[in-house]
């Protein structure tokens, strides 16, 4: 594959925290069940540019903030949070720890618990024992009371398990561990992070994952300087250097605990997860919920694509959908946003699916290695 190499070297990029108005239309992780809504924001006041996360929870009333830190934290695998007696003590969340009683610089931290209709609302409440109601917002913010500081505008936290290894359908090389590949190229309308797999044996750089997934996706360039992330395009989309923006790369091991690494010299080991996401860094933008990068078609590929039909496409009520294969396979319905919609098991090859109430717009269709674009009217 042709490559274009540059001799720029990047400069430290120095960013400030996006100050936009976060709201529950923004929340990506929502738990629990019922008619009422509360959003819960920790905030760890450690002056990282994510230091404040937010989670939604879904409740009837006479529901407590306690049973909703508790139900979140049962959840969440990145999530726990300690409470003896009721008590708000230790949270820690992915890098993130607040552990109530430390000190700094000789002054003593611990938990302080704020309610309100929104983050600029905030006011302190009596603690976890606090009733929620319906649209209100609970906070934790981690400080030393001099004065107490409330929780500031938070980041969506993400949904640790809704895209694994086993959701990749175009894997790379051989050997027993496997590490995901998402790239995203963060615009703004539609599906923009897309996911690969690398097999490989010991430990790995991320050079050599993005160079072995480069060589094997046709619809894949990317373009790797000096040891620096330079470009990146995939089909129709392009994240040039400098251009308006640059790459940023990621390590985790699901995608609800990323961290911004030191570049493609990491190492990644079975389990692990390479992120690279397009972003101005003010703030650095972590790699969101990814589609699977369509997997190489073989001449048995064909055939059952040929017999992979959607009908009727557009579509107002049901649709009937023909995976042309006869044994186990999971129907997902994905929409512009890489949400997952709809999702079933399937064993007929043929399966009728409600979209009466999904909001009018394109969605992805996914059925093994297959993939079509419906339209909903």
């Amino acid at each position: 594959m042709k490559k274009h190499f540059y001799s720029f070297i990047l400069a430290l990029l120095v960013g400030t925290s996006s100050t936009a108005q976060f709201t529950a239309t923004d929340i990506q992780y929502w738990l629990g069940t019922g008619t009422d809504t509360t959003i819960l924001v920790i905030d760890f006041q450690d002056g990282s540019s994510d230091q404040s996360y937010a989670w939604g929870y879904l409740h009837n009333s006479n529901a407590t903030a306690q049973q909703m830190l508790e139900a979140i934290a049962a959840a969440d695998v990145n999530l726990e949070i300690a409470m003896p007696g009721g008590f708000i003590s230790d949270i820690t969340y992915g890098e993130h720890e607040g552990i109530g009683g430390t000190l700094i610089d000789d002054v003593a931290y611990y938990w302080s618990t704020w309610s309100g209709t929104s983050v600029e609302t905030f006011e302190m409440n009596m603690g976890a024992s606090e009733q929620l109601t319906n649209g209100s917002w609970f906070g934790c913010s981690f400080t030393d009371f001099n004065p107490e500081i409330a929780p500031t505008t938070p980041l969506a936290a993400f949904e640790p398990f809704r895209f694994t290894a086993e959701d990749v359908l175009f894997w790379v090389g051989t050997g027993t561990a496997e590490t995901v590949v998402v790239i995203d190229f963060q615009t703004t309308t539609g599906i923009t992070s897309y996911a690969w797999g690398y097999r490989h044996n010991g430990d790995t750089s991320g050079e050599e994952i993005l160079n072995a997934i480069d060589a094997a996706d046709g619809a894949l360039e990317v373009t790797i300087d000096g040891g620096f992330l330079m470009d990146i395009t995939y089909n129709a989309f392009e994240g040039l250097f400098g251009a308006p923006n640059y790459w940023s790369t990621w390590s985790a091991t699901n995608l609800g605990n990323w961290s911004m690494n030191m570049g493609v010299s990491t190492m990644f080991g079975d389990g692990d997860i390479l992120g690279c996401s397009y972003t101005d860094f003010m703030p650095a933008l972590r790699p969101r919920y990814p589609l699977a990068a369509s997997a190489p078609v073989s001449v048995n590929d064909v055939t059952a694509a040929d017999a992979f039909t959607v009908y009727p496409n557009p579509a107002t009520d049901m649709i009937t959908v023909n995976t042309g294969i006869t044994g186990a396979q999971t129907i997902r319905l994905f929409n512009l946003a890489g949400m997952l919609v709809f999702e079933k098991q399937n064993t007929s090859g043929i399966e009728r699916v409600d979209v009466s109430q999904l909001p009018s717009g394109m969605y992805i269709l996914q059925s093994g290695n297959m993939q079509k674009k419906i339209s909903v009217q």
